[in-house]
């Protein structure tokens, strides 16, 4: 009977340990966590009196501002600021996300500002901030790289 608990607790171990690892989910700092309601605030359908940005950079300048960080005005010297991430899989909430313009290149053309789950916060050239999906055709193929400037 004792031998069979050893053999049968043995195999659990063994199926346990070829199960895949997950990342351990890093807390996410209080600041980046502002940020992003920050930015929440800029939708139309949140504060109908804030005057809108001029286009995304102003946009996540004015956002980063507000939360006591002073950032470059383009979206190309914000894209060397703070520190690289290898995925978008390693993105988390408040992080900046980097695209090519209209048309698709290696160049920096647009920001926003990741908000969780896929979804980003930005002010598209033409149009109110709105969010968006990174997975959107569009996005997808534009995507260039990310940057944490809250660590």
């Amino acid at each position: 009977m004792r031998a069979a608990f050893v053999v049968s607790l043995a195999a659990a171990l063994c199926a346990c340990s070829s199960a895949p690892k997950r990342r351990p989910i890093a807390a996410v700092p209080a600041k980046a966590k502002a940020v992003v309601r920050t930015a929440k605030t800029y939708l139309p359908e949140e504060e109908k009196h804030r005057a809108p940005p001029a286009d995304c950079s102003d946009y996540v300048r004015k956002v980063f501002s507000e939360n006591g960080m002073k950032l470059p005005r383009t979206s190309v010297e914000m894209s060397k600021l703070g520190s690289s991430l290898g995925s978008s899989a390693d993105l988390r909430m408040g992080d900046l996300v980097f695209f090519s313009g209209e048309k698709i290149s290696k160049t920096v053309g647009h920001v926003g500002i990741y908000v969780n789950n896929g979804i980003f916060i930005h002010r598209p050239s033409v149009g109110e901030v709105r969010m968006e999906s990174l997975y959107s055709d569009y996005y997808r193929k534009r995507y260039l790289s990310a940057r944490r400037l809250i660590d």
